[in-house]
């Protein structure tokens, strides 16, 4: 029996549901900064503390917001009051309330504001993640939205409430980007609410489109009344950690799984710390036979304060991050009821283990989703360690009738109970994670396909060539350097054949610092900052660029906007040049010292 069968064979269902269940049951809602918090998180400690792994209980402050209450009333066509419940890190609404016209622009994109002036106007719009909940707030409050209405996602005659936040900032703010705080009111809603709120824009906009030239009646506008309250305050996060020494304890792989939660939180996700403490405690029975270490971080901060825990985390162990961590296995959201479908979201150079993976245990391809900022705890991009995640997703059909529920209809509302997790896939759920944990800790070479690393950075410079505009010239001057970069990673990925143990050693630390050299082809704030959770921009090739040559070619040549965003996109060229060259040097350095 190899090392991956013996470690599968030693699952214990009884013991994730015992675990899930104490949360969800015993503990319940676990929102930062509560009591019930500290209780959940002083379980987990005790709990890897009894399965011989030494614990940690970190302590910092995090910026934080508590939702109070919030109303909603239909003043016209008709007066109905409809249940709303308020999001985290918004505005509160003034003595009296917020009154408006309602407006429905369907997933409240940029392209939906073209055209519509929403100036002292309320916003609706539906729950999906395009784009994520804090991406509509922030783009609502930037074409200046008087309120903003997201009514949840699932049956059309759900009457479930979604609760969230809309802290755009991931971690704790900056002064830079404290400045950037969505100042605006949210409010959730259900989804059967909604639809009969967009019903009514609907039909408004059509009595407006049949009487051309003139503007819709007063009597046919869609006009709302809104109050609502919630804090934003400094707490202090409780934030419990494992550490299991292997045999080596200069590598170690970070799996994670987020602690805090909205309502009982069965999948969100009381599911995953349950697989988390399996795992660890599977992994700890063998550590003899650990080739690397292992560290469990059991996230605080996630849900409201967007990444607060992990980002804290990047934070303050950069440096050993840096030094020795080779990946990020989150675990979120996980075996959901009535999903069928293996899905995973990585960096392109683990696609190979990924997908395998997923071959090995559910026998069939699976789905790749490129991992962007917003899933999961992925706090690490900056650091340039590799991320990835993995669910069950619903088929396509299914998606259609929860009105792209990807994450269930119960995801943040009161029925995320047990039994909306499936048993039999939580067991083949635990299969997969223990795969990939064990093939990035043992893997004598580091399973990074640098081969596909080189594509994506290739592919993603064709586009910037290819939306370069007037900055072509400038950018061109690196067309070289970046098909030199690609180069030198696809033979490089070729020498880890027939390496003996020194040379691999060698090898894995190269690779490494190819990796540490990724974030300008993964996030718009650089190596040390965090871009805000679920942000377009993010999904743009070289993010910081594409923003710089948007501003640059928009601007009239000559003007003073012109000269500033041209200097931009030379900067931000350079940061680009130095990303490719160093892993160059690193390479020739490394394929010199193997080749003695």
């Amino acid at each position: 029996m190899d090392f991956y069968e013996k470690l599968k064979s030693e699952i214990s269902l009884e013991n994730i549901y015992r675990d899930m269940t104490y949360l969800v049951e015993e503990v319940g809602e676990r929102l930062s900064g509560t009591a019930e918090m500290k209780k959940a998180t002083e379980y987990i400690r005790s709990r890897l503390e009894e399965n011989g792994i030494e614990a940690r209980m970190d302590h910092f402050p995090m910026y934080q917001s508590y939702p109070g209450e919030a109303s909603l009333k239909l003043l016209s066509p008709e007066e109905r009051h409809i249940k709303a419940r308020p999001v985290g890190h918004i505005d509160s609404t003034p003595e009296g309330g917020l009154e408006g016209e309602l407006i429905y622009l369907g997933s409240g994109t940029y392209e939906d504001y073209e055209g519509i002036d929403v100036s002292d106007k309320i916003v609706l719009t539906n729950m999906n993640w395009s784009p994520g909940r804090p991406e509509k707030a922030r783009i609502a409050w930037e074409m200046g939205a008087k309120a903003l209405i997201i009514m949840n996602w699932g049956e059309a005659d759900s009457d479930l409430i979604q609760m969230g936040a809309v802290k755009a900032q991931w971690g704790n703010p900056t002064p830079e980007t404290m400045k950037d705080v969505v100042r605006l009111t949210v409010i959730s809603i259900s989804r059967k609410d909604g639809e009969y709120l967009a019903s009514l824009c609907k039909k408004a906009g059509e009595q407006n489109v049949t009487k051309a030239g003139e503007a819709c009646s007063e009597e046919a506008k869609v006009r709302v009344h809104i109050e609502a309250d919630a804090t934003r305050e400094w707490i202090t996060a409780d934030q419990p950690t494992g550490f299991l020494k292997g045999k080596n304890d200069n590598k170690y792989v970070l799996v994670g799984s987020h602690v805090d939660a909205w309502g009982k939180s069965a999948i969100c996700n009381a599911s995953g710390n349950a697989l988390n403490l399996e795992i660890a405690r599977i992994f700890a029975k063998h550590r003899d036979e650990l080739d690397g270490s292992l560290v469990f971080a059991f996230w605080d901060g996630h849900e409201i304060a967007e990444g607060g825990g992990s980002a804290w985390y990047a934070d303050n162990y950069w440096g050993d991050m840096t030094k020795r961590c080779v990946g990020y296995v989150n675990i979120d959201n996980i075996a959901i009821r009535e999903t069928t479908l293996p899905g995973v979201e990585g960096q392109p150079e683990l696609k190979n283990l990924l997908m395998d993976a997923i071959e090995a245990v559910f026998g069939e391809e699976g789905i790749w989703h490129h991992a962007y900022k917003g899933g999961g705890d992925s706090s690490f991009f900056g650091v340039g360690v590799p991320y990835t995640s993995f669910a069950t997703e619903y088929t396509e059909e299914k998606l259609e009738e929860l009105n792209y529920a990807f994450y269930s209809p119960w995801l943040h509302t009161d029925d995320d109970t047990v039994d909306k997790v499936d048993k039999k896939l939580m067991g083949k759920h635990a299969e997969y994670f223990i795969y990939i944990v064990e093939k990035l800790l043992n893997s004598a070479v580091f399973p990074y396909n640098l081969e596909a690393l080189a594509d994506d950075v290739q592919n993603q410079w064709s586009c910037i060539m290819a939306d370069s505009g007037r900055a072509k010239e400038i950018l061109d001057t690196l067309t070289p350097k970046i098909n030199e970069y690609a180069d030198a990673l696809k033979a490089f990925y070729k020498v880890r054949e027939g390496l003996d143990d020194s040379q691999k050693e060698l090898y894995n630390k190269a690779a490494v610092m190819c990796e540490r050299h990724t974030a300008m082809f993964r996030c718009y704030s650089g190596r040390y900052g965090q871009d805000s959770c679920c942000a377009v921009a993010t999904e743009n090739p070289i993010p910081a660029l594409k923003k710089a040559l948007d501003q640059y070619n928009a601007a009239c040549p000559a003007s003073e906007e012109f000269y500033l965003w041209e200097t931009m996109v030379l900067r931000i060229r350079n940061m680009v040049f130095d990303a490719v060259n160093v892993p160059i040097d690193v390479i020739a350095l490394a394929n010199a010292a193997l080749s003695k």
